[in-house]
């Protein structure tokens, strides 16, 4: 008995070209599908670097701008110089005083070692490694241990500088990287901040 024309299959040749015209296109989908996630990995790293630089930038305007608060407008303490650079100007560090009780002097803290909140009336900001920190001067208490405080991880690098050298202003420039990729890396990038911050009453 034949077979009918209805009943045929396909031939070795078709199922052949199929399987090779399928092969092209998954191949090409996953080669899209990868680019696409490379391309989702790099932005969210260069979002992750942008946020975690404008943070610190925001804090340390922040923390600057406090220098030289004098609530009570003693002209002695006007006269003094409320930033100093202990690296010099365009350092990884500076020095910051204000009279926030307006006594006259620089030496109060009520600030503790778990929170960023300055209440300090001499306290330095430094580049440790790759961590922005908050050293604060003052004497502690009988029995305290003070530790720096971290601002921000993942800072390449940062300079403090006196623009004109009247100690009015500062100019921070400070260089965000992704956390946890080498430098090496293709999706590596820094990006840049520059901020100038003027001293409150100066």
């Amino acid at each position: 008995m034949r077979q009918s024309d209805s009943e045929s299959g396909f031939s070795l040749l078709e199922l052949t070209v199929a399987l090779g015209v399928l092969t092209v296109v998954m191949g090409a989908a996953v080669m899209l599908l990868n680019n696409f996630q490379k391309a989702s990995r790099a932005s969210e790293i260069y979002a992750e670097a942008e946020r975690n630089g404008r943070f610190a930038v925001s804090r340390l305007n922040e923390i600057i701008r406090s220098a030289g608060c004098n609530p009570t407008s003693l002209t002695s303490v006007n006269s003094a110089a409320f930033l100093s650079f202990p690296g010099g100007s365009g350092g990884s560090s500076v020095r910051l005083l204000s009279d926030l009780d307006g006594d006259g002097v620089f030496h109060s803290s009520v600030s503790s070692n778990t929170d960023v909140i300055v209440t300090s009336e001499d306290v330095t900001l430094q580049l440790t490694g790759n961590s922005l920190q908050l050293v604060d001067n003052t004497p502690p208490p009988a029995g305290v241990t003070r530790s720096p405080i971290t601002i921000a991880d993942d800072i390449k690098s940062i300079t403090f500088t006196d623009p004109d050298g009247t100690a009015h202003s500062l100019v921070v420039d400070l260089i965000a990287m992704p956390t946890g990729i080498r430098t090496g890396d293709a999706n590596y990038i820094e990006i840049e901040f520059k901020s100038t911050v003027r001293l409150r009453n100066r």
